[in-house]
């Protein structure tokens, strides 16, 4: 991903997500995960599932920097 400056402009101050709130998105998408990892194989919806593994990548990514 870019930085803020190239995203944003030079001199422009970005506001920082609170912790808090990174780890409480992380936590209700995990929570969602099991549930659809909960399904059987056949009724699974692994667009989906594929689509809340790429948040919890997201926002553990943003969570480490």
């Amino acid at each position: 991903m870019k930085n803020n400056s190239y995203l944003y402009g030079e001199d422009v101050e970005v506001p920082e997500i609170p912790e808090y709130v990174i780890m409480r998105r992380v936590e209700l998408l995990k929570d969602n995960l099991e549930s659809l990892y909960k399904l059987s194989y056949l009724e699974r919806d692994t667009e989906r599932i594929r689509e809340v593994n790429n948040a919890i990548h997201f926002w553990e990514s943003l969570n480490s920097r």
